[in-house]
């Protein structure tokens, strides 16, 4: 698809740079008449419809990116990017349950649950009892179709008798658990970091090799302080991020 013929035209005389001039137009364009991951025109069309440098019409595209409303793709182009989606942090969430308040679909694809003994790191983090056992819920989670996330929850078996043989009944562990078990965590931690994508990660997530990716791990407490699930959560960079809403400081201060 062609679409600079149809876009405004640069005004020269302008005094703003015409590079984020060309950026707007294209946002503009892109906006009223792209879907996520359609290819936008390559440099050299958007360069001769303008005439302009190579060098604006890369700064311009820069923006865009800044700004997440393309992705480079490298040796296949440019792609309008899909709009990320948001993680509240300020509360314990059920993807399912957060992904349908944004208007998400979802999807739970290559489920595998099964009964694993711990690392030596998980029964610190869970505080387990010797030979205490750990049930395994891995599972890729989409959204509209898109995988987003590889999720595995890790849950003391010990709290969730019989799970094993029956599986999980339902789109969302967290509504399993309660329903079945009783189940409602009332705290938890979380640990945020930023890597590549394992090989195995990319071609689950459908993302590039090397791609970056957001590792989730948390720790669920319930109610009496006892720590149930650990959660290790890997997520793809480009579709997911967190919101985390602060406070400023409450204590007086003494100004002089």
């Amino acid at each position: 698809m062609s679409v600079v013929r149809t876009l405004k035209k640069l005004d020269r005389g302008s005094g703003m740079p015409l590079y984020l001039q060309l950026k707007e137009v294209l946002k503009e364009h892109i906006e009223a008449n792209y879907r996520p991951g359609d290819m936008i025109p390559v440099e050299s069309e958007i360069e001769e419809m303008y005439q302009v440098s190579r060098m604006t019409v890369r700064k311009a595209i820069d923006e865009l990116v800044d700004d997440q409303i393309v992705v480079k793709q490298q040796g296949r182009g440019t792609f309008v990017q899909s709009p990320k989606i948001t993680q509240d942090m300020s509360r314990i969430f059920s993807w399912t349950e957060e992904m349908q308040q944004l208007g998400k679909q979802t999807e739970t694809r290559g489920l595998e649950i099964q009964e694993v003994r711990p690392s030596r790191k998980m029964v610190q983090q869970l505080q387990l009892a010797a030979n205490e056992k750990l049930i395994s819920i891995k599972r890729i989670r989409y959204a509209n179709g898109e995988p987003i996330v590889i999720m595995i929850n890790y849950l003391r078996a010990s709290h969730i008798p019989g799970f094993l043989e029956t599986g999980l009944k339902s789109e969302s562990l967290y509504d399993d658990l309660e329903k079945r078990y009783g189940i409602r965590f009332s705290d938890a931690e979380e640990i945020v970091s930023a890597r590549e994508a394992s090989d195995l990660e990319a071609l689950a997530l459908q993302i590039e090799q090397y791609s970056p990716v957001m590792h989730i791990v948390r720790t669920s407490y319930l109610a009496d302080g006892t720590p149930m699930e650990v959660v290790d959560l890997v997520a793809r960079a480009d579709r997911y991020q967190y919101s985390i809403r602060l406070s400023g400081n409450s204590r007086s201060r003494n100004l002089i």
